[in-house]
């Protein structure tokens, strides 16, 4: 059984961003995740020949600490401007040029290696779901559903979605009723997103487009329209993400034929731009945590319990990227 002073139990940006910070200040830190890859909606999809951005669409930064991070990577050129302003779309299909000007960031390797950067050094555990919090003695024992993993550590963060982070900790004997019902009260909307790619003979029309992005606001069916090949530099071919509104995910989540439902959305699309109608190559991928819609009020939540147990995430204070990323931030910083 290894033992470890700090745990942390997914690779999102607040995993992440607070793993960096902690080991930086000289904890000993592992991170423990169910995915082969990192991120969590900070997610790159490979394709034949190019990729596309499926979770976070861009990177808007608000606050001092967060407009940190944005010089540092741009300094190591993982990411740079792509554009100032992001068109709007009503349910009746009027589309409006932005109505305010500032700066979108994206990376043109794919938003993964923003991931990537703030992992480096810090040793993460793929493939393993931790379904098993267990106390003993003034540690936690952490395993994965088929024990294959077998970890012991002095502090334990979450740093999942709400009701996953509930999954793992409601069966704990004497857990913390304030706690737990802080996190029953988080609340989720999902989403479905169509990631298509089109022949390379499309690379004139698509370039053509007036928008690279489009914000759809209370439509039916969309939440997001992104021209997202124009995010790298010489793209081979155009591709294009939908998403859809949280309406249309709960009329569909559960469909079997993913292709169809995906399909929809490129016809919603193509409202606006007949061509997306007729990709090359269409996956379609389910968010089922994709923006927390009632989320906690504070940056991180701390249990009261025989050894430190915190949950940290984008559902802490907002629901997007950079609260996640001062989620982890102030959760290292109150541990430090």
């Amino acid at each position: 059984m290894r033992k470890v002073e700090i745990a942390i139990v997914g690779a999102g940006i607040a995993g992440l961003s607070c793993a960096r910070k902690l080991q930086q200040a000289g904890h000993e830190v592992i991170i423990v995740d169910k995915s082969r890859g990192l991120g969590g909606r900070l997610a790159t999809r490979r394709l034949a020949g190019t990729h596309a951005d499926h979770g976070v669409c861009y990177i808007k930064p608000k606050g001092d600490a967060f407009i940190q991070l944005i010089k540092e990577l741009q300094a190591h050129q993982i990411i740079h401007p792509w554009t100032d302003g992001i068109h709007r779309c009503n349910q009746a299909g009027h589309l409006h040029p932005p109505a305010q000007r500032s700066t979108y960031y994206v990376a043109a390797q794919g938003a993964t290696t923003i991931a990537k950067y703030l992992a480096q050094d810090i040793e993460v555990i793929h493939d393993q779901r931790v379904t098993s919090l267990t106390p003993i003695e003034n540690a936690w024992q952490l395993q994965s559903k088929d024990a294959t993993l077998e970890l012991t550590a002095s502090n334990v963060i979450i740093a999942i979605p709400a009701p996953q982070a509930v999954d793992l900790v409601q069966y704990i004997a004497g857990f913390d009723a304030a706690c737990l019902n802080k996190l029953k009260a988080v609340e989720f909307s999902a989403s479905i997103t169509a990631i298509a790619t089109y022949p390379a003979s499309f690379q004139a029309t698509a370039q053509q487009t007036p928008w690279q992005g489009i914000q759809y606001i209370d439509h039916r069916d969309l939440s997001w329209i992104g021209l997202d090949s124009s995010k790298q530099i010489n793209p081979p071919k155009p591709t294009v993400i939908v998403q859809s509104s949280a309406k249309f995910a709960d009329r569909y989540f559960e469909a079997e034929d993913r292709q169809s439902i995906g399909q929809k959305l490129l016809d919603r699309a193509a409202e606006l731009a007949p061509w997306i109608a007729q990709p090359e190559e269409l996956q379609v991928h389910r968010w089922r945590y994709a923006f927390a819609t009632n989320p906690f009020d504070e940056r991180f939540l701390e249990a009261h319990a025989h050894a430190p147990l915190y949950f940290c995430g984008d559902w802490c204070g907002g629901d997007r990227v950079e609260a996640a990323y001062l989620s982890g931030e102030a959760l290292s910083q109150s541990i430090i």
